[in-house]
């Protein structure tokens, strides 16, 4: 099994959406923030509309979004944030970013937006002060996981940062233990976890130059 690997298109995100709400129905941070995925559709319906959020702004801040086909069918996906510019692209990177999840914001309960703006607070906090690039998501189909299709969706985003002018390496983060392992064997080290409403994250680095 190869897949392909390419940017996704507008055309693609109900299918990006379907696929992460899988991949993600159990877990910790989704569990803690939508409850877990019993297939009730007020639940899935949360977690489509942030889903479909992080899928927007990853658009409007000029970062990646990839998906992982095999027989022509998506069955992972990536997202994959810039490095952050001067003050002034950021203050601008900000602004979008708040604005665009204001009507989603309405959309969830107050303990989910609470919940989920913390997390991005504090991880993004654990990253390192220099350039990089950031693996805001990626996820893979139950059924194909264990076949190499993570790998190579976190390898994807690497090569990115490695031949970027600017970046530094990788950053992501992940609230699963066994992943955390996974991630040092793949060459990230280990940089921080932090705990917010329960849930533990491992933030992580690789820096650019290293090759697996």
């Amino acid at each position: 099994m190869t897949g392909v690997i390419r940017d996704l298109r507008p055309s693609n995100k109900a299918a990006f959406v379907a696929v992460m709400a899988e991949a993600f129905a159990h877990d910790p941070l989704f569990v803690a923030a939508f409850g877990d995925d019993d297939g009730s559709p007020g639940n899935r319906k949360e977690i489509e509309v942030f889903l479909s959020f992080l899928l927007d702004m990853t658009r409007i801040i000029g970062g990646m979004q990839r998906g992982l086909f095999v027989d022509g069918k998506l069955a992972g996906c990536s997202l994959v944030e810039p490095p952050a510019g001067n003050h002034v692209a950021q203050a601008c990177r900000t602004l979008a970013s708040v604005l665009r999840f204001l009507p989603v914001a309405i959309r969830l309960p107050w303990r989910t937006t609470v919940l989920l703006n913390g997390y991005m607070k504090a991880t993004r906090a654990a990253a390192p002060h220099l350039p990089h690039h950031y693996l805001a998501l990626v996820g893979v189909l139950p059924e194909r996981q264990g076949q190499g299709l993570g790998r190579r969706l976190v390898e994807d985003a690497f090569e990115q940062s490695k031949w970027h002018k600017r970046s530094k390496g990788l950053a992501l983060d992940t609230e699963n233990a066994g992943n955390a392992t996974l991630y040092r064997r793949w060459g990230f080290e280990m940089r921080e976890t932090v705990d917010i409403g329960g849930v533990t994250a491992y933030c992580m680095f690789r820096p650019s130059g290293e090759r697996s």
